[in-house]
């Protein structure tokens, strides 16, 4: 259990770790289906709605506009595309927080929500920006499918023990 005030300094260090993990998750399971498959890992999403519970909400915003900065330069090599996305989820995050009480249960259909939203909006924002050129026919079956199947195995199984580790006593 970690207190709050040692939460907040840790957590960009946390998320920046779990954005390179989340890349070799990916990687291991494009291995896995032997590329026939991607599985895009998002366990900073993760840990992020899960903190944006006990943090406030200026310092998780500009925590996540530096974490899209970053997730630009690494994924893309175009800054903005993920600089706008995180900082959206993370107002949404909180939005579902003032209007819909936060359980397991809630959680769960927000990570959900916010896993779609994200591939959604990268997909459109790269696809206007001419980055990137894909089909419906291989986005939903074959990308969105199972991102979505793999991030709600690890909500699963991670959400109790993180939730203990992170914010346990800070609420």
């Amino acid at each position: 259990m970690i207190r709050r005030t040692t939460l907040k300094r840790i957590a960009p260090v946390l998320l920046m770790l779990l954005l390179l993990l989340d890349a070799h998750a990916t990687k291991f399971m494009m291995a896995v289906t032997n590329n026939a498959y991607v599985a895009n890992a998002h366990l900073a999403l993760l840990v992020l709605l899960i903190i944006t519970r006990v943090i406030n909400e200026r310092f998780m915003l500009v925590t996540a506009l530096v974490l899209g900065v970053l997730y630009d330069l690494y994924y893309i090599g175009v800054i903005g595309i993920y600089a706008v996305i995180f900082p959206v989820l993370v107002l949404l995050f909180y939005l579902f927080q003032k209007v819909i009480q936060q359980n397991v249960l809630t959680m769960f259909f927000t990570l959900v929500i916010s896993v779609t939203v994200f591939e959604f909006a990268s997909l459109l924002l790269q696809s206007v920006f001419g980055l990137t050129g894909i089909s419906s026919d291989f986005f939903v079956p074959r990308y969105l499918g199972p991102t979505l199947l793999f991030n709600i195995i690890m909500f699963v199984i991670l959400i109790f023990p993180l939730e203990k580790i992170l914010i346990g006593s800070a609420e």
